[in-house]
């Protein structure tokens, strides 16, 4: 697969992050958070920040649905920086939850789990 096919290339400097951060689904997104390493979150999060106003206005001129691969990757890739925005703009750790609850047990059925 080209590089065009994997971001529009606008934003060739976010290739690197694809095949791990461009992910299709919410529980999908959430595993990759709770399962990297903070020095890789982090890694992501200062690749992507200032790319993000870029990327949202780019965004916001496609459709909501039926982007090709690349459109579609771009999208993937601003939700995982919502998916770990967090932990550094609000909660300053990895991961708020009770020590009692695993957050790999929860199974987000937001807007993609409604789609099915």
């Amino acid at each position: 697969m080209s590089n065009e096919e994997l971001l529009p290339t606008d934003f060739a400097e976010l290739l690197p992050w694809v095949s791990d951060w461009a992910l299709d689904t919410e529980n999908k997104r959430l595993a990759k958070r709770v399962d990297s390493d903070m020095e890789e979150i982090k890694a992501f999060y200062d690749a992507i920040l200032p790319q993000m106003t870029p990327v949202m206005e780019y965004l916001e001129k496609l459709p909501v649905s039926g982007l090709d691969g690349a459109d579609q990757n771009l999208l993937n890739l601003a939700l995982s920086y919502v998916e770990i925005s967090r932990i550094f703009e609000v909660w300053d750790q990895q991961d708020v939850r009770a020590d009692f609850f695993d957050p790999k047990r929860l199974n987000c059925i937001g807007y993609e789990g409604m789609q099915a």
